[in-house]
C-alpha cells in the first residue's frame, strides 16, 4: 500500500500522484487506485493520502491495516 506511482517505494511523490488523480489531473491506473487504498474504505481519497503522508514523516507504522 501507498506505493501509487508504482516506483517501488513509498514518498512524496507517491502523495502528488494521488492528489493528481484525485483532482482529475490524472488517471489512475486499477493497481494505482488498489495500492492508493490505505484506508481500505474501497476508494483512494483524501484520507489515504494523508495516511500516506503520515507514513512518510513516521508518524504510522504501517499502511493497508
Amino acid at each position: 500500500y501507498g506505493d501509487v506511482n508504482l516506483d517501488g517505494g513509498v514518498d512524496i511523490l507517491d502523495v502528488i500522484v494521488l492528489n493528481k488523480g484525485l483532482l482529475g489531473a490524472a488517471n489512475l491506473e486499477e493497481q494505482q487506485q488498489r495500492n492508493a487504498d490505505c484506508d481500505l474504505n474501497g476508494k483512494p481519497d483524501a484520507s489515504d493520502s494523508l495516511m500516506i503522508l503520515k507514513y512518510i514523516v513516521g508518524i504510522l507504522n504501517s499502511l493497508g491495516k
